[in-house]
């Protein structure tokens, strides 16, 4: 009996190895079937996931401040009634970006915390800066941070957007951005920079932290300012506000002294917001105007002690 019950399993798999040879002769006909069974199996690779361009090699940081909105809530009186008010003011935040090898994500450390949609205009300039750099991030990690000031809760709104795209470029494409220029805008996944709210309160602070250009969207290019219009009816002397449309680069320039240059694109933005590459010619006018410690040019050894004293 026990012989009788190897023979059938024996049968079993004979049969069934007969079947799996000619399925395989059927879906390879073009095949040798010994070469089908002593291939070794092929993974399968998504086209999206085939490395693109130049890899991001070791990374790098970049910062910059931007000009940015900041709600408070005011309480007029003390009490279990008591009655607050939001207030809006420009300020200035610290962002910066770090590319590091890693696993293709997007990170965002804030203090304070962070909105959703801050969130979402920072994968949209992550996707902008790969497609102009044409850099593969499959092996790195973007982290942008973001430190504002420490009374108010949250940060939030796509404003930034524009900004931390040209960050990341200039980590991926390797140039320095000028300190004096700082920019507040949108931008969707084709590189257009949108515009944004309360213009007017963030050229204040960006003009007030030293910034010498503004850079706006230019469907920013008016906005609304209100003017008090006082009149007397009937012994009462009633004030109201009317808003009056006006340039947005000449009102910010006279009344805030700080340039303000109009930008559509990722490429305008970067036109702008670029140092240009030292050249050793530039290199020699820089250590001309401003000679290393110890080195005075142009002295003879009986002038040398004038022109120390002059350097100092």
């Amino acid at each position: 009996m026990r012989i009788k019950e190897m023979t059938l399993a024996i049968l079993l798999i004979l049969s069934l190895a007969a079947n799996v040879f000619l399925l395989t002769i059927a879906f390879n006909p073009g095949e040798d079937p010994g070469r089908a069974f002593s291939q070794p199996p092929v993974s399968e690779v998504h086209p999206s996931s085939l490395p693109t361009g130049k890899e991001a090699g070791s990374g790098g940081t970049a910062s910059m401040q931007a000009p940015v909105i900041l709600q408070k809530i005011e309480v007029g009186q003390e009490g279990p009634f008591a009655l607050g008010r939001v207030t809006e003011e420009g300020a200035m935040v610290d962002i910066s970006v770090e590319v590091v090898p890693g696993r293709g994500r997007i990170l965002v450390q804030t203090t304070p915390l962070m909105g959703v949609i801050f969130q979402d205009a920072a994968n949209q300039a992550v996707v902008v800066a790969r497609n102009h750099s044409h850099v593969n991030l499959s092996a790195s990690d973007i982290i942008f941070s973001i430190q504002g000031p420490e009374e108010i809760s949250e940060i939030d709104g796509p404003s930034a957007g524009a900004l931390m795209a040209a960050l990341l470029l200039s980590v991926l494409e390797g140039f320095e951005i000028n300190e004096n220029v700082t920019v507040t805008g949108t931008i969707d996944e084709n590189g257009n920079i949108g515009p944004v709210g309360g213009i007017l309160m963030k050229a204040e602070a960006a003009a007030a932290s030293g910034k010498t250009l503004l850079l706006l969207s230019e469907r920013n290019n008016q906005v609304l300012e209100y003017y008090e219009e006082t009149r007397t009816l009937g012994g009462l002397r009633i004030t109201k506000q009317r808003p009056v449309v006006v340039d947005t680069k000449e009102y910010i320039e006279e009344n805030y002294g700080i340039q303000v240059e109009y930008v559509s694109s990722i490429d305008d933005l970067l036109k702008r917001i670029r140092l240009p590459a030292e050249t050793p010619a530039t290199a020699v006018a820089r250590l001309v105007q401003k000679p290393p410690c110890g080195v005075v040019w142009g002295c003879t050894d009986g002038m040398k002690a004038a022109c120390l004293m002059q350097e100092t």
